[in-house]
């Protein structure tokens, strides 16, 4: 990619490819609204305000950000006064409570109300948390992946199917839904075969709910890139266009060695972070195994594996980013927290490196 370097208003000033996009959409660079609002432009954040200002364009590669965000942002912005910036944390603070009261539904549902709160509480004042207030896709796609699973479990599948069409046209990860949710359904037609006692029982028109709920994400998915050609450069040219010197997947192992790598030498403390994060989840997962619903592993194992394999311009670039919505984990968190010593160790923790980490995205200095 090529960059701009200054001349242009605000944090986004760094985070600009070069072309007619140079012209920017208002960033809140004066006044109390830069304090506000516009000191929250950093990196992705920066493409999704563009895009929901101008559109996708021919020639650059902004279709590789899915058009979810955007779209609601250049919705949302008609009543806010066109900014769509303040309309990227307006719609990120709806997501949010949305997700989050998702999330305590569906631990209630399997756990327990104090596992629940406590899952809650985790998932807000995780140390990188702030990528939920931002104007960034971490919020969506959250509360899509908890209401889709929710959906799953009370076998309520149009609210899957929409679930899982917002978090497809969000973010392609969206994708990962189909195991969770094809899971759920193999298991309400096995309680159906139990229950009949002959078989699965007679079908029922609101049984066509059921496949459209497991294809929602692909559909969303292939839509957008089917079309992405339509309204601007085509998905897969775009993707290549961030990526070009970068292998499309790696072995697990690579990215460690890689990560470890650049740690040592480059010193690195960004990439150290995400090394830890990624571990430590990758624990957290093991302990649920057998703690869990099957369904919780089956949505947080794809997205391990996509963090540990796809490749990206550095090893495990916003790794720490992408963990932290993998929610299953977050619980297994929750139900370690059961230990007072170790909830009160971790919140304090947790807010001690949110604050810390906070202050230096706002700063630009840290995006993961």
């Amino acid at each position: 990619m090529l960059f701009v370097n200054g001349n242009l208003p605000g944090p986004c000033n760094h985070d600009i490819v070069i072309n007619r996009w140079i012209t920017v959409p208002p960033l809140d660079n004066q006044g109390l609204a830069f304090p506000l609002v516009g000191v929250w432009q950093h990196a992705d954040a920066c493409w999704y305000s563009k895009i929901a200002y101008w559109g996708y364009e021919a020639g650059v590669p902004s279709t590789n950000f899915f058009p979810l965000l955007p779209l609601l942002m250049s919705v949302s912005s008609n009543v806010l006064g066109g900014d769509v910036n303040l309309a990227g944390l307006f719609i990120n603070a709806i997501a949010l409570i949305v997700a989050l009261f998702g999330l305590q539904r569906l631990v209630r549902l399997d756990f327990d109300a104090a596992t629940a709160d406590r899952a809650v509480l985790y998932q807000a004042v995780f140390p990188v948390a702030f990528f939920l207030y931002a104007p960034f896709t971490e919020a969506l796609f959250l509360a899509a992946s908890v209401w889709a699973l929710l959906g799953a479990r009370l076998r309520r599948w149009k609210l899957v199917a929409f679930a899982g069409f917002v978090a497809g046209l969000d973010r392609p990860v969206g994708l990962v839904l189909l195991l969770p949710v094809g899971w759920e359904v193999v298991l309400t037609f096995r309680d159906r075969w139990r229950a009949d006692g002959r078989g699965p029982g007679r079908f029922s028109w609101g049984d066509l709910a059921i496949p459209i709920a497991v294809v929602a994400p692909v559909v969303a998915y292939a839509g957008y890139v089917t079309v992405s050609g339509f309204v601007g450069e085509p998905y897969a040219l775009a993707h290549d266009a961030f990526l070009w010197q970068v292998p499309a997947l790696r072995p697990p192992w690579d990215t460690i060695v890689l990560a470890w790598d650049r740690v040592v030498n480059a010193h690195d403390a960004v990439t150290l972070l995400n090394v830890a994060v990624l571990f430590a989840f990758l624990g957290l997962f093991l302990a649920g195994l057998r703690r869990m619903p099957a369904s919780y592993s089956l949505l947080a194992l794809p997205q391990l594996v996509l963090i540990l394999c796809v490749g990206t311009l550095d090893p495990l670039e916003s790794a720490s980013r992408y963990l932290m919505v993998i929610f299953p984990c977050v619980v297994m968190l929750a139900l370690l927290g059961r230990s007072q010593r170790f909830h009160t160790a971790w919140v304090a923790l947790s807010l001690l490196f949110l604050g810390l980490f906070t202050t230096l995205f706002l700063q630009g200095q840290f995006i993961g």
